[in-house]
This record gives structure tokens, sequence and C-alpha cells, in this order.
């Protein structure tokens, strides 16, 4: 069948959702800011990151999420702020999210930093129920509007902190939004879906190995209302402190987790990095799908002529 049964209504719109609502990213760690407030600043300089990714591909409306963010230290490194954009597209539904942030630093030795971060967000959901590809099984359907285009605007707030050891170890939890957003749009019906908090929690280390090697594991914890807990589990290694490359378990899906990822990030200057990667599926649509692809850029804006050491991909001294 050409035409798409789309799955955005029947996960956004189901009474009630038993999966994850918002985009996954392979690059986690690297696209921090998109989960906690309070990573904002961290960096020590300002900086632009900007990622596509492309899921499920071989699905007519399978999901792609696009981000962009800034973010940048001020009042001399103690407090940081940022903002970001992205947008997901599932089917005839398009969601656009965007947020600001600040971050304030605890400092509470000469090597520990305990950022605080506070949110304000806000996101737009439209769906096309006109678009030909929407299959309505039951006519007269209040909840489709008479086949109109709608559009939902909820606001929110988010915290989280950020815990780091010099430039060895990281510890952040988060909740990006507190509060869940009803995603009706009809009067006439009487239960609306709504979109629930997602908390998550990050670790990880950088482990010297030799003179060129170091040994990152990253671990990101995802946990949402009425979902399994999944988690997403990464093994890097980093040559020279340019090259990164590395796999990404990612739980879920079914008994054998939902995807293996193979991860690339190359530091080609002072200020330009790029990275990408590809995730095999695992899940019981791996035989429909030939896999997701995700690239990132990151610019960063610090002095060329300044320190050249490693520009950390989690926190920068």
């Amino acid at each position: 069948m050409n035409k798409i049964l789309t799955f955005a209504i029947v996960i956004l719109f189901s009474i009630t959702a038993f999966g994850q609502q918002e985009s996954q990213f392979s690059h986690f760690v690297f696209n921090q800011q998109l989960y906690n407030p309070a990573y904002v600043g961290s960096r020590n300089t300002a900086s632009f990151t900007a990622l596509h990714r492309s899921q499920w591909m071989g699905f007519e409306g399978a999901p792609t999420s696009q981000v962009i963010s800034f973010q940048t230290p001020i009042m001399k490194q103690r407090a940081g702020v940022g903002g970001s954009l992205s947008r997901q597209s599932i089917g005839v539904s398009d969601t656009w999210f965007g947020s600001a942030a600040y971050s304030y630093n605890l400092r509470i030795t000469q090597e520990i930093d305990l950022r605080l971060g506070l949110q304000a967000t806000l996101e737009y959901l439209g769906i096309k129920f006109s678009d030909p590809k929407v299959v309505t099984v039951s006519q007269n359907d209040p909840s489709l509007n008479n086949g109109a285009f709608d559009d939902n605007y909820s606001g929110n707030v988010g915290v989280g902190f950020y815990l780091t050891y010099k430039d060895l170890f990281y510890f952040g939890a988060s909740s990006p939004q507190l509060y869940p957003n009803i995603l009706g749009f009809n009067d006439l019906v009487s239960k609306q879906a709504k979109a629930f908090p997602h908390r998550y929690f990050n670790l990880g280390a950088v482990i010297p190995a030799t003179d060129d090697l170091e040994v990152m594991p990253n671990v990101m914890i995802k946990w949402v209302e009425h979902a399994p807990v999944n988690a997403d589990v990464n093994v890097s290694v980093r040559y020279k402190k340019l090259l990164t490359a590395g796999l990404n378990y990612r739980t879920g899906g079914n008994n054998s987790g939902d995807s293996v990822d193979l991860l690339v990030f190359y530091q080609f200057n002072q200020k330009i990095g790029a990275g990408i990667s590809y995730d095999a599926t695992l899940s019981d649509i791996k035989d429909h799908s030939s896999g997701s692809i995700e690239v990132i850029a990151r610019y960063d804006l610090r002095d060329e002529k300044g320190n050249l050491e490693n520009p950390r991909y989690f926190k920068k001294k």
C-alpha cells in the first residue's frame, strides 16, 4: 500500500502512549545541550552545533530530525546561556521545539564544577489531516476535524545539573520538560493525548590509554512514564585528540535491543569538527529498514591563537 497509515497519529494521538515521544540521537555526547540545560557554557567557548538524522530509512514517512543550537559562557565562565531549535517530521506531522537555557557554575573545588540549569521551552505540533496520504478508516471522526490542518502550541520549563571532575569525568541528570503537555486539537474529543516528560541521566569519562589514545565510555539512561527504561551505551576511542570512533548500543526494540551504531567524529582544527553515524537496526523492523544515519557539525569561536590542546568533547578548561 503506497499511502501512509501514518504512525504520527498512532504515536501522538493514542489515548495512552507507550513509546518514546522525543527524538533520539546517536551523537548524544556531542549534543548534550538538547537534553540538559545545565550543559550550556560548560565547554568554556561559544559554539554552534547542527545535526540531521534520518531514522529507519526505507519506511515512507519515517522520522527525520534536525537540530541547531548555540551556547556560550558568560560572567567570566561562572554562568552560561544557550538556545536550540529542533524539528521532527513523522509522516504528515511536524513538531518544532525551541528552548532558551541558563546555567550557573557553583564551582565546588578547583577541580569539581557543579552546574545548575534552567530552561524555558515552546513546542509547536502541526498535522495536515487533509493530506492525501492520510487513510481515514472511520468517516466523520471528530478527532480528525473534518480533514483540516490543525496545530497545537504548548510551553514548558526544564531543569538539570551537570557535574564534572577536571576533564576526566561528567555526570548529569535532567528533565527538559517538567510536566505533561496536552496534544489534543479538537474540542469535540473528550480525551486527549499527552506528551509525557522525559528524564535523562548521563555519565562518561576520559581514560588515558597511551600518549595518543584515550578510551571514552558514555552512558545515557532515558526514562518516561508508561514506557520501559532505555539506555544508550557507548565506548569510543580518541586518537591524538582529533579522531574519535566508537560503537553505541541502544536498548529497547526487542530482546536483541533497538540498534548498534557506528560513530565517527573528526576535529579538523581548533574551531571545526564534524561527525557521522550509522545505526544498524536490531528490532523487529530490521527486515524493512536500511537503518538510520546521522550527521553533525560543530563550530567553536575560540581564539585560534589560544591553547590548541584538545577541544573537549564534553568540557574544556
